[in-house]
Formats: structure tokens, sequence, C-alpha cells
């Protein structure tokens, strides 16, 4: 059976965790159009610990944390620690064929092209669409769907 585990993190937290790593992949596909590819690895890296350390503990809900949530009664949102994780490792894995490609095939485009699909999806859930996070709640959980895993499963979803 699926072992749920919820967190609960501050609502403007989980936005700044987001919009940064959206950033982050901006920067990085801009980088990479004047051929800085090393900048790849910092989005890598918060990503991948964020895997690692859970919601609650990733570095950038930590980041906003100690540096902007004075207001420790502000609203919060409750979160699936599973669906956080797949997340980041499906993020994180994207960085890494990305960086395969960049540094140990030597075939540049195909590197760009998967930072350029990063970039787009991290976009899209920065918006608060279909992200990996709700992807994987829909086909694992059945829940909190978005249209694309609404139609992988047949139209058996809850969309918020």
């Amino acid at each position: 059976m699926n072992n749920i585990r919820m967190a609960t993190v501050p609502k403007k937290a989980f936005a700044f965790c987001r919009w940064t790593i959206c950033i982050l992949f901006w920067i990085t596909s801009i980088l990479c159009f004047f051929g800085i590819k090393w900048f790849i690895f910092i989005p890598l890296t918060i990503m991948f610990l964020s895997g690692v350390l859970t919601v609650r503990r990733a570095p950038l809900i930590v980041l906003y944390n100690v540096l902007f949530n004075r207001d420790k009664t502000a609203e919060t949102d409750i979160l699936n620690v599973n669906s956080i994780r797949f997340s980041h490792f499906v993020g994180s894995t994207f960085c890494i064929i990305a960086i395969l490609f960049l540094y140990v095939f030597k075939i540049d485009v195909v590197g760009y092209i998967f930072i350029g699909i990063l970039t787009f999806l991290q976009t899209i859930a920065a918006f608060g669409y279909c992200s990996a996070q709700k992807l994987y709640e829909c086909l694992v959980l059945g829940k909190n769907c978005c249209n694309f895993g609404k139609r992988i499963r047949g139209g058996q979803c809850n969309v918020r």
C-alpha cells in the first residue's frame, strides 16, 4: 500500500520555491544561449537536495523561512511528501540527462533541448498547472489531476 506522508509548509515558502527554481531554469536557458553551460548544476543541486531532504527541509523552503517568514501564523499548504520528492527527482533526472549530453556525449544541442524542456515544464508548474507533483498525485493517488493526467487516467480524477 502507498505510504502517504503529508507536510505543512507556508504557502508563500512553497511559491518562493517554485518560482525560484523557475527563474533559475530561465537563467540557465539564457546562459546556455551564450555558451555558459555550468549554471545547470545550481538548479540540479537544489532540486536533488530538496528530493533527499524532503519538503520541510528543502533548501529553498528553509531559506524562505529563515529570511522572510516572520509571520508564523501565515497560510500553509499541506503537501504530499512523496509527490514533492517525485517532482524534484524528475527535475534532477532531466538535469542529469542534460549534463550528460553537454559534458559527456558533447552533443550540446540535445542538452539545450532538455534544458528548454525543463524550463518550459517548470514555468507551467510555477503557474500552478500540470507539474510532476500533480501528475504523481493523479496517477498514484487518483486525485488532484491536471488535464493531462486526467486524460491518461481516462477521466477518472478529481480536477482542482
